[in-house]
């Protein structure tokens, strides 16, 4: 899902791009996704996108914090869906908001999708939403503790799962631990977003590998983990090494 130059250049998506799905990249800004379902969706997923990200736009303009914090922050009744559920994740994984981003973004659009494709994967800078059916792979890539990637397999849902991944080393997510990857599989992009960032701040040798699965089991929304750092590799949970 994530690589050092490969990751800059979004060529991880060569490897996680499904055949039996039709996939497009559609963008608006930062936003860089890939979209994947039955047909073309570039269309649909293009307007979901830019309504997601106006909403959110809108409210950071108003709401300065919301965006500059490393902790949660109370989001405003009037609060638009995606900035509710981004509050949320934030305040359940003692995290700032920002930190489920890039996996709310995935995880609006892919919804709004699956009124048009029971199949819908949409992968937003590493962070992926997946709905349908049967086993999906992704692959990380903790590029100092495993170049060539470390692949992932997971069951998705008829109304999807967030696979999502941080990292201290790769790529641009903000982590106060050291670990070469984390990826956390949850009931929701948004939540997988905001588990990965804080599991992550919490691994700094390898010796903290054991505490930080036992952490991401105490909480519901995880399904399950993989933390990878100096070579060491612990997984937990409904998540496959292949």
């Amino acid at each position: 899902m994530k690589g050092e130059e490969p990751y800059l250049e979004r060529q991880y998506r060569m490897v996680i791009e499904p055949a039996d799905l039709v996939c497009r990249r559609v963008g608006i800004g930062e936003s860089d996704l890939l979209v994947c379902a039955l047909t073309d969706l570039s269309g649909e997923a293009l307007e979901s996108l830019a309504v997601h990200r106006t909403e959110l736009e809108e409210y950071v303009a108003m709401h300065t914090t919301f965006a500059e914090s490393f902790r949660p922050v109370p989001v405003t009744g009037d609060a638009p869906g995606i900035v509710r559920d981004m509050g949320e994740a934030a305040e359940i994984f003692e995290v700032g908001p920002m930190a489920a981003v890039a996996g709310a973004v995935a995880q609006h659009v892919g919804t709004d999708l699956l009124g048009k494709s029971s199949q819908v994967i949409v992968e937003n800078g590493g962070d992926v939403f997946m709905a349908g059916w049967g086993t999906r792979r992704a692959r990380v890539f903790p590029v100092a503790s495993a170049p060539s990637g470390i692949d992932i397999a997971v069951e998705v849902t008829e109304n999807g799962v967030g696979l999502c991944t941080s990292s201290a080393t790769v790529g641009p997510s903000v982590s106060f631990g050291q670990a070469d990857a984390v990826a956390v599989l949850a009931r929701t992009a948004t939540l997988a977003d905001a588990a990965a960032t804080a599991i992550g701040n919490r691994v700094r040798t390898p010796d903290d590998i054991a505490d930080a699965l036992k952490g991401a089991s105490q909480h519901p929304e995880v399904m399950g983990a993989v933390v990878v750092i100096g070579g060491s590799v612990g997984a937990w949970g409904a998540v496959e090494l292949c």
